[in-house]
């Protein structure tokens, strides 16, 4: 018995319609966002945008910034998107009076710069496994805090 879908399935083959087709791969070089949130001369990498975060990871991300002891009082909250291989260092130095940088990110990024650079687990990841607290702490005392 033929149904009405391998009709219409054939009726479009012999008329050169071919109804289902694999779509092509995405540009996997292309539209990568960074999440950048500035606090003071500290600047931080984040895998989500700041605003979309939730309050205890807003909570954890200031405790870390505040343990540094930030000069200044800049805030910045910006997304931008880059290629993925993009260096960047040219968008870091937009940012005002930076002093370090922590990602909190699981992507390597091309960052060429003179700046003490952490990189730690996502703010969630932190907050799901409290061990991951100390590698980070140790990371900011040698870096940041002399």
């Amino acid at each position: 018995m033929i149904t009405s879908t391998i009709k219409t399935n054939l009726i479009l083959k012999e008329i050169g319609v071919t109804r289902y087709s694999l779509r092509p791969e995405p540009n996997q070089l292309v539209d990568k966002e960074v999440n950048f949130y500035q606090k003071g001369n500290i600047l931080t990498l984040l895998d989500v945008p700041y605003n979309d975060i939730s309050q205890d990871q807003k909570n954890l991300l200031g405790a870390i910034i505040n343990a540094i002891k930030p000069t200044g009082e800049i805030e910045i909250i910006k997304t931008m998107k880059i290629n993925k291989h993009e260096d960047i260092s040219g968008l870091i130095d937009q940012f005002q009076a930076v002093s370090g940088i922590i990602i909190f990110y699981k992507n390597n990024f091309n960052i060429k710069t003179f700046l003490p650079i952490i990189t730690s687990p996502s703010l969630i990841e932190i907050l799901t496994k409290p061990n991951l607290k100390k590698p980070l702490w140790e990371d900011i005392k040698t870096k940041f805090i002399f």
